[in-house]
């Protein structure tokens, strides 16, 4: 073989091999062999662990590509040497209705590997683009249920390659290791267990979710509510519906719609944020948008901080500041509720002075916002 062909099947070898998404290395180090998947059936509490400072629970409906969907329990039945059988309970607008879907997938000395999607197309050396999106499930050394998933977009132009790639693992544990009251169904009427299945609230609604810092979702007459561990109601039971909001960075909070309106309550069922607005935005983040007709406002998950006063707002800045719009004429509001007033900077201040936007705040005309001031608008 001469030169030139060893030089082309060179740059061939490593085009195909180191080309983004062409190869990529997959942890499997958590993951022990198991000879029968069929160990694993059984019930599991659908939230995963959260085993590292940085981690955060995840449902496992959402690991299948279920996100539409929300339960609190799972139930995992393997059939070797591939298939799985995924059941779980929903609440609709007919009642508990029992879901059921089939996986196959490759089985592996530690694993079931499932592909959600797996698409390529290669032109080798001049292109490359990769979409994949699989799980593998299997046993830790402890014999409890790990789920990674594994996620890659890539690909590559020549030798020059982008894209993104994850790979999460999830822990889970049986329905019988899980800590705290378990709500049961008995005659179509969901209430509470302990671990010894004693029962510590009474059936009596038509749905019911686990608790989360002492609260939890009930449902009775086409209404949800709030209730605490000993059964007592935290809020009335009447709102159209009730979305637990948990991120691992943030306490829990619940958004609640009543009446076509929107508002956030707290793990006490305290109204932190009214249900009378018309949108929410961004309600994952630490700062959010509130709406109320065309006027607009921000708030957290302790309070409104700015109420709906503003025709346009803008989200706030690292300067600390949102630039926001009243009548016609131009302010910046800071995250503690008060107003500034502002003015254009002068051709002298562009030239000479190193200003921060295109508006200089007015400090001497700060002042603080109110609630009132929503209602009167």
């Amino acid at each position: 073989m001469n030169i030139k062909n060893r030089v082309f099947i060179l740059i061939l070898s490593t085009g195909l091999i180191y080309s983004c998404g062409t190869y990529r290395v997959n942890n499997t180090s958590d993951l022990e062999e198991i000879l029968d998947l069929e160990k694993l059936n059984g019930q599991y509490f659908a939230y995963s662990e959260i085993r590292t400072k940085n981690e955060f629970s995840q449902n496992a409906l959402g690991i299948f590509n279920i996100f539409k969907e929300n339960t609190d329990f799972i139930n995992l039945t393997f059939e070797e040497p591939n298939k799985l059988k995924l059941k779980y309970l929903i609440d609709t607008n007919e009642g508990t209705v029992e879901k059921e879907i089939l996986f196959e997938g490759k089985r592996k000395k530690k694993f079931l590997e499932i592909y959600f999607s797996k698409k390529q197309f290669l032109i080798p050396i001049l292109f490359n683009s990769v979409y994949i999106d699989r799980i593998r499930i299997g046993q830790d050394k402890n014999g409890d249920l790990i789920i990674i998933n594994l996620h890659d977009n890539s690909g590559n132009i020549l030798f020059i390659g982008g894209g993104s790639g994850r790979e999460n693992t999830y822990h889970f544990i049986k329905s019988e290791k899980f800590k705290g009251l378990f709500p049961i169904k008995i005659d179509d009427k969901w209430g509470y267990s302990n671990s010894t299945k004693e029962i510590i609230i009474s059936p009596k609604y038509d749905f019911a979710y686990v608790f989360n810092h002492n609260s939890a979702r009930i449902k009775q007459n086409g209404k949800w509510g709030l209730i605490n561990s000993l059964g007592k109601e935290l809020t009335g039971i009447e709102y159209d519906s009730i979305s637990l909001i948990n991120t691992y960075k943030y306490p829990p909070i619940y958004f609640a719609k009543k009446n076509n309106k929107k508002g956030v309550l707290d793990t006490l069922g305290n109204e932190i944020i009214p249900v009378i607005y018309d949108e929410i935005d961004r309600i994952h983040e630490p700062v959010f948008r509130i709406r109320l007709g065309n006027k607009y406002g921000f708030a957290t998950r302790e309070k409104i901080i700015v109420p709906a006063i503003y025709s346009e707002v803008n989200w706030y800045q690292q300067t600390g500041f949102a630039e926001v719009k009243r009548d016609d004429k131009i302010y910046v509001v800071d995250k503690e509720g008060f107003e500034y007033e502002t003015e254009p900077y002068k051709l002298m201040d562009h030239l000479f002075i190193n200003q921060k936007g295109p508006y200089k705040i007015l400090i001497e005309t700060k002042r603080k916002t109110t609630f009132e001031e929503q209602i009167t608008n």
